[in-house]
């Protein structure tokens, strides 16, 4: 014989659809959005790491400040590696008739054919001397399209294909920048002749290959460090320590083993990060969604206290009935597990791969299928609303059949009611209101905590960002900041300028072997005495630097502890002695008298790398200037981060809200509905539907007040917290910014939510019968 337990579900789910089915909406959409989260990132995961071997992706890459004698190529590649000329030359490119577009860098390579091959994701390879191939994602971003033309060092060249090169997923125009840029920075392919065409000057790049491949990162590493002090040493002499080759010495002015290669991994790090943020963030949602049911399985066991008597006298064990009610959550987070993975691999699929498309410049992939997807958003969710509702409810199931009946379903051994204070009756009454459901209010502060944090997010990354971009000025030094090739010119005369607010300095790149970030790059800065750009004393002895305050708070530095730094490019190390943190934003390195600096790294007396400079140096001939470092520059991480996710921000906070307003609207309705005899009471005293809204509505809106008040200081700082953890591992510091106007921006989108809460539980509250309180046995 059929159970008639089984014949109340549809009817359960029929009776409470409107709260299921907001329920189920939540549980889709967060389940797809994960679910098609896991197979973008395993598809393209999977793309990316077979790239290596599809495109053949080197070991890693050095650059000379000369052309390589066959003799020099011959004594590296005795070292165990092959090397492959991979020259590029870094000019201007220019949109034709767009004036409103910003001026870009390109660097241009010839085609690869036999190591960092590149992927044509559209078009066909340049055959033409005006022909170019450039990168897809900064067509999109600088709204070009294949048969259009562009401006290349001054020559018109046509697009006739869009790439992706396998050594440039993250569009890195240097290793040590904190975020990639895809927007001022491209790269492309040419022929060889439309290569010879390009009067920039060329880079002599060598891209190599081990003879003996590493067998994990940290062989690469030892390898590495081998293979760099052996270059640094054999460009230094021609190719012959025992007999230097005077007439072709050479320097390495680069190196950059694969392993460390940001333009290589970033983007692979970043897909694998983001698939353990969105399991996170599922397992958070749909433990708050667990909650949700069980409390209102919970409302629904209160509410039928007096049948649950009769089956449990009638021979229904608790077993049975614990079943029964776990059921209906069951079936609701099944079907939107199902329905959230079939929208998971068509629909959300796509929104995520456009996303990383839209940041990152990566080779087509092939969706695949993901056992492991399926699992974490079908089983995990499935057992995770099984064990909460099973908990909660069977502590809900424990009383006798005899305290169902007589509806005492209070674990408290209280006699006595709580004494109140001597308020009026509707606050007491309040206050009393207030104190049944405290769980359902804690339950409501997680939601809204949740929200928070997201919102926190959405919010908090553009402030962050505009705050930056605010502040970039002071990130600079100077105004102008130029590196020359050699402090002399062809003539061994010292480069000088007449400006008068130019002032020579030096700078050198070190590398960190401890801390929270290996490798970090720290540039060492020597400043003259009586510095216009450097307030610091000029007295300091051997080896006492002062540190920039985004080092120190990076790596938890303080006034008189050691620290030790690696050259880039050999095993050379310095211990330095910090004499005080120097109030210098936005940059990560130490600071040291110019004298000190040349003692240190065994330079001349006179030597110096550059210029400061308030106004541009236009006396200096840029055959001698290596690069020049403008406020600009600093501002390309924003522009980037900003391109990549400020847009999806807005919608972001949308889906917040809408989150929020659906979790409010289910917990405000469970409270409502546990008190629902009461409210029929107060109707029947004579209390007008506006005292009674004064009672339910006032009391949960000075809650979802002070909850949304406080999870906004909250959300910042796990927000805070979280962002620490990201810039952890990049290079470069800065803090997450939040100001007064984004907490109460978020605390308003709370409240603006609730608000459109508050107009169904009014009409909610104004439907509650009189009767009820009548046919109550209590």
């Amino acid at each position: 014989m059929r159970s008639p337990l089984i014949r109340r579900i549809p009817r359960e789910l029929l009776g409470e659809w409107k709260k299921y089915f907001a329920l189920f909406g939540i549980m889709v959409i967060t389940i797809g959005f994960v679910c098609g989260l896991f197979v973008a990132n395993n598809s393209m995961e999977t793309a990316g790491k077979e790239s290596f071997e599809k495109y053949n992706i080197a070991d890693g890459y050095f650059n000379l400040r000369d052309e390589a004698t066959d003799k020099l190529i011959d004594a590296i590649e005795d070292e165990g590696i092959t090397t492959y000329k991979q020259y590029y030359k870094q000019v201007s490119e220019r949109i034709p008739n767009k004036k409103n577009a910003e001026k870009s860098d390109i660097r241009v390579f010839v085609n690869r054919e036999q190591v960092n091959k590149i992927c044509l994701m559209k078009g066909e390879f340049p055959k033409a001397k005006d022909e170019i191939a450039i990168d897809r994602m900064h067509a999109e971003n600088v709204g070009v399209k294949i048969g259009d033309y562009i401006r290349v060092d001054g020559n018109n060249m046509k697009i006739t294909g869009l790439v992706a090169f396998s050594d440039y997923s993250a569009l890195y125009e240097d290793n040590s920048e904190i975020m990639f840029n895809a927007i001022t920075f491209d790269v492309a392919v040419v022929t060889q002749e439309g290569f010879d065409s390009i009067k920039g000057a060329t880079v002599y790049q060598y891209a190599f290959t081990y003879n003996d491949k590493p067998k994990d990162t940290e062989d690469k590493k030892l390898k590495s460090d081998d293979i760099v002090e052996r270059l640094y040493k054999l460009a230094a002499t021609g190719g012959d320590e025992d007999n230097p080759d005077f007439e072709h010495l050479n320097e390495v002015t680069g190196y950059l083993p694969e392993y460390l290669n940001e333009a290589i991994h970033f983007s692979l790090d970043d897909i694998g990060k983001d698939k353990i943020m969105g399991e996170v963030l599922l397992i958070i949602l749909i433990a708050v969604i667990a909650f949700i049911f069980a409390i209102a399985v919970s409302n629904t066991i209160v509410n039928e206290a007096s049948v649950i008597g009769t089956l449990r006298a009638s021979g229904y064990t608790k077993g049975e009935l614990l079943r029964h009610y776990v059921t209906v959550p069951i079936i609701v987070t099944l079907l939107a597990a199902l329905i959230g993975n079939v929208l998971g691999y068509s629909y959300f699929k796509n929104v995520v791969v456009n996303m990383y498309y839209n940041s990152y410049s990566l080779p087509t992939y092939e969706t695949l299928w993901n056992s492991d997807a399926f699992i974490k958003t079908t089983v995990y969710p499935v057992l995770l609303v099984i064990v909460i509702n099973f908990v909660v409810i069977s502590g809900k199931l424990q009383y006798s059949p005899l305290q169902f009946l007589r509806r005492d379903l209070s674990k408290s051994k209280r006699k006595k009611a709580i004494r109140l204070p001597r308020w009026s009756f509707l606050n007491r009454f309040r206050l009393r209101i207030l104190m049944q459901n405290v769980t359902g209010y804690f339950t409501l502060f997680i939601g809204i905590w949740f929200v928070m944090i997201s919102l926190s997010f959405a919010v908090g990354l553009p402030a962050t960002l505009k705050n930056y971009q605010n502040n970039a000025i002071d990130y600079m030094i100077a105004d102008h900041q130029y590196i020359l090739k050699k402090s002399v010119d062809a003539d061994g005369n010292k480069i000088t300028t007449d400006e008068k607010s130019a002032e020579e300095y030096s700078s050198r790149i070190l590398l960190t072997i401890d801390g929270v970030h290996v490798d970090e790059e720290v540039t060492a800065y020597g400043y003259t005495n009586n510095s216009k750009y450097f307030n610091l004393p000029y007295k300091a002895d051997k080896y006492e630097v002062w540190v920039s305050e985004p080092f120190a708070d990076k790596f938890s530095l303080q006034e008189g502890q050691k620290i030790t730094l690696k050259e880039h490019y050999t095993s050379d190390t310095y211990d330095f002695t910090i004499k005080g943190i120097y109030n210098q934003p936005g940059i990560v390195a130490i600071f040291m008298p110019n004298d000190k600096f040349n003692e240190i790294f065994d330079y001349d007396d006179d030597h110096f790398t550059g210029f400061m400079s308030e106004k541009k140096l236009d006396d200096l001939d840029e055959n001698n200037i290596l690069t020049e470092v403008t406020v600009d520059d600093i501002l390309k991480m924003v522009r980037q981060l900003d391109h990549s996710m400020g847009g999806y921000m807005d919608y972001f906070s949308y889906a917040c809200m809408a989150i929020a307003v659906l979790l409010i609207l289910l917990l405000t309705k469970i409270i409502i509905e546990k008190n629902t005899v009461s409210i029929s009471m107060l109707k029947v005293l004579g209390y007008t539907s506006g005292e009674i809204n004064s009672v339910f509505i006032r009391l949960t809106t000075i809650m979802v007040v002070i909850f949304a008040a406080i999870t906004a200081n909250l959300s910042t700082f796990v927000i805070s917290e979280f962002w620490k953890i990201i810039m952890y591992e990049m290079n470069g510091w800065f803090k997450f910014y939040s100001g007064p106007k984004d907490y109460l921006k978020m605390v308003i989108m709370v409240i603006v939510s609730y608000l459109i809460v508050v107009l169904l539980d009014m009409r909610r509250i104004k439907r509650i019968p009189m009767t009820d309180a009548l046919k109550s046995v209590e």
